[in-house]
């Protein structure tokens, strides 16, 4: 039987559940209460109650004798604390309590405190949203169905008292899903500045992966959107530059790149102490081989590289620096070289669901130069788009017939709703063009014309 992450402090005071499922339905009930600040922070009442099995009851109350009740009660704070953890919520202030823990009935576990950061503000739209879990879905995210050995009841009960003067804007409405024999349903009821949802997830025993799929495929938060004061917006903003010098001279291109990660501090603190411990060589060589490796996949020959790794024991952005020196990059058609560009950069094709939950900040400056007798002959127009949701700024300067400089900002705002980002990508082209040529014939050079990959962060310091 596998561990369940979500079931009560039974599963960190008895262990793995083994085979105490095989018999008898597995039932839980959770009552949340929320008495909501404008501030954010909700006082709560986080209660469970585990009806079933009984063998695992039993077991629980045998585990709180036998460790004590101070130690099972960190234990279940800390289990809870971990949870919310992953969703954003800070829990604190706590007190937690085990009423009857040691007399019969079903086993109880109740948590008072203060949980900061449960309402969010968005000066997008002036509105606060509270996300509530109220199907479990980080709970059940974890779950295999087909090692579940017998019927599993989840009801959930949770009561969001807004504070004085709230206005509810849009909450999202109950349904069913059903699958033979087993469903998910959701009942909400709005009454002035209380929202009460009601919930029941029920498993059938035997339930198959097409099932639970079917299931899985309607799980979604309760989202209260509401009004009332403007708030104070705390979120983090990722912020990047980086420098791009490229001069060609004969058939090679000489392509000199400097990334500087500037924001957030903590994650750029982070990722210093995850290079030192690493050793720095070591990254210095994988951050080459993964480009070499992207170059080659694009027919391009790397006639020679370097990458170092810099301002890692000092205060500052992280630097990274490429020196790289290529044949066949370039795309000819007709005697016209092209360098394609993406104004976007890399934030053209993002995927969130609801709302961008940082702000975004990153600028690429690119100067181009081109060898005697080459010159550019047609340059794209500057972009200038700016929408509530963020700009994008694309200036094209032509320094001289054979030199350019290309200066890029793309500014997500926090807090922007997926359809508004959508929206602004739209009014920008994915791809621009630079046309040069060559006032001789028959010479073949290679330019920058699939370069733009190279602003793209390596995949592992792409994961935020």
């Amino acid at each position: 039987m596998k561990k369940f992450g979500f079931l009560i402090a039974a599963i960190l005071l008895v262990g793995t559940l083994g085979g105490v499922l095989a018999s008898e339905e597995y039932k839980e009930v959770q009552e949340n209460e929320y008495w909501v600040s404008w501030d954010g922070s909700a006082n709560v009442t986080l209660k469970t109650v585990l009806y079933s099995p009984e063998d695992l009851v039993n077991k629980t109350r045998e585990g709180i004798l036998k460790m004590g009740l101070e130690n099972a009660t960190k234990m279940f704070l800390l289990q809870k604390q971990q949870a919310l953890s992953q969703i954003g919520i800070t829990l604190e202030n706590t007190s937690v309590e085990f009423p009857g823990y040691d007399t019969t009935g079903p086993f109880v576990g109740v948590i008072h405190g203060k949980i900061t950061g449960l309402a969010r503000y968005y000066s997008y739209d002036d509105t606060w949203e509270i996300l509530l879990d109220v199907l479990r879905i980080l709970d059940l995210s974890g779950i295999d169905p087909t090692t579940i050995n017998s019927s599993m009841h989840l009801e959930n009960y949770f009561t969001v008292h807004l504070p004085p003067g709230a206005k509810v804007e849009n909450i999202t409405k109950g349904f069913k899903a059903e699958s033979n024999g087993s469903y998910i349903q959701l009942d909400v009821n709005v009454t002035g500045d209380v929202i009460e949802a009601h919930s029941i997830i029920y498993f059938k025993d035997g339930i198959t992966k097409d099932d639970f799929e079917a299931l899985y495929s309607e799980l979604r938060p309760l989202i209260i959107k509401y009004t009332g004061k403007t708030g104070i917006e705390n979120y983090t903003t990722w912020d990047m530059r980086i420098y791009n010098n490229i001069t060609i001279e004969g058939d090679k291109t000489f392509l000199s790149t400097v990334e500087e990660y500037v924001k957030p501090e903590d994650y750029v603190n982070y990722l210093k102490l995850q290079f030192v411990y690493q050793g720095i060589q070591q990254v210095e060589q994988s951050l080459y081989n993964g480009y070499a490796q992207q170059f080659q996949n694009s027919g391009i020959k790397v006639l020679s590289g370097n990458v170092s790794v810099t301002n890692v024991e000092s205060d500052g952005p992280l630097i990274v620096k490429y020196q790289w020196a290529l044949q066949g990059l370039v795309s000819k058609v007709n005697n016209t070289y092209i360098y394609s560009y993406n104004p976007k950069l890399e934030f053209g094709d993002m995927n969130f669901s609801r709302r961008l939950n940082a702000a975004i900040n990153e600028t690429k400056v690119t100067r181009i130069k081109l060898p005697e007798g080459y010159e550019f002959i047609e340059l794209p127009q500057s972009i200038d788009t700016k929408t509530d949701a963020g700009s994008v700024v694309m200036k094209v300067t032509k320094l001289n017939d054979r030199e350019i400089l290309i200066e890029s900002n793309v500014y997500l705002r926090y807090g922007i709703p997926a359809e508004a980002y959508q929206e602004l990508m739209s009014q920008v082209p994915s791809n621009v063009e630079f046309k040069y040529t060559s006032s001789g014939e028959g010479n073949s050079i290679c330019g920058p014309a699939a370069i733009a990959f190279l602003a793209v962060l390596p995949l592992f310091l792409r994961k935020h």
